[in-house]
C-alpha cells in the first residue's frame, strides 16, 4: 500500500466515526426530550384525575418547581407533599433529564424544571426540550402544557 491509500483509509474511518458519533449524540438527545414529554404527560393526567376528584386542579400563585423538597408527590393536598401516601395521584413527581437544557424553564429557585402554576379551573406547566418537535408544534427551549393545549414557547402565566 501507498502513502495515499493508506491516507485515504484513514480519512474515510475517520468520517464514518464522526458520522456515528452525530447519529449517538441527536439519538441521546431525542430520547432525553421523548422522556420529558412522557413526563409531561404523566403530570397532565394526574391533573386531570385531581381535577375530577376534587372539581378543581391544585391551586399554586407562585410557579413550583416539581419534583422538588414538597412538590415530590400529586395528593388530596394538591403538590405540597415530599413522601406520598398510598391514595396519591401520582407517587412520585418526575424531575426532567438537566443534560442539554439552557435553564428557560427555571421556577422557585431551580433551573431547568417543570414549574406548575394553577388555579381551580386551569393550571400552566412549563418545560424544556432540547430540540424542536415539529409533528406537536413544540419549539426548542420553553414550552407550555395547559389543560387544554399543548404549545411552543413559555407559558403566559409563568
Amino acid at each position: 500500500m501507498t502513502k495515499i491509500e493508506v491516507l485515504s483509509v484513514v480519512l474515510v474511518i475517520g468520517v464514518c466515526g464522526s458520522l456515528a458519533a452525530s447519529a449517538v449524540l441527536t439519538a441521546r438527545l431525542h430520547t432525553r426530550d421523548a422522556t420529558r414529554l412522557s413526563h409531561v404527560r404523566e403530570i397532565q393526567d394526574s391533573l386531570e384525575s385531581y381535577f375530577t376528584d376534587h372539581a378543581g386542579y391544585p391551586v399554586s400563585a407562585t410557579p413550583l418547581a416539581l419534583g422538588q423538597g414538597s412538590t415530590q408527590c400529586l395528593s388530596a393536598d394538591g403538590f405540597a407533599c415530599s413522601i406520598a401516601p398510598s391514595s396519591s395521584y401520582l407517587r412520585v413527581v418526575p424531575t426532567p433529564p438537566t443534560t442539554g437544557l439552557k435553564k428557560q424553564s427555571s421556577c422557585s429557585g431551580v433551573d431547568n424544571a417543570y414549574c406548575y402554576a394553577g388555579n381551580a379551573i386551569s393550571y400552566h406547566l412549563q418545560f424544556e426540550l432540547e430540540a424542536a418537535n415539529r409533528p406537536l408544534g413544540l419549539a426548542k427551549g420553553a414550552n407550555c402544557i395547559t389543560e387544554s393545549s399543548l404549545s411552543a414557547g413559555a407559558c403566559p402565566a409563568l
